[in-house]
């Protein structure tokens, strides 16, 4: 089965979502910008932009390929 995955910047409309998945993971909500990740449309890894705010993911799915993908995708932007 393939997964659809997304990343996008987040939005003002997100902070409800990244709020609930920082919840999830036991760790505090990031601030700012970052960096999402969705796997079928669902919320799946946030990275903040600002690397002292904490990155936040869904402890039940595996989200180590998609963190990399984040720092990756952030590291591009920082080149840019």
């Amino acid at each position: 089965m393939n997964d659809s995955i997304t990343i996008r910047h987040s939005r003002p409309e997100d902070g409800s979502d990244v709020v609930r998945l920082a919840a999830l993971d036991d760790s505090p909500a990031p601030h700012g910008d970052a960096l999402l990740a969705f796997v079928d449309g669902r919320l799946a890894a946030a990275r903040p932009l600002d690397p002292r705010e904490p990155v936040v993911s869904d402890p039940f799915r595996r989200t180590r390929d998609l963190l990399a993908l984040l720092d990756l995708r952030a590291a591009q932007e920082r080149a840019a």
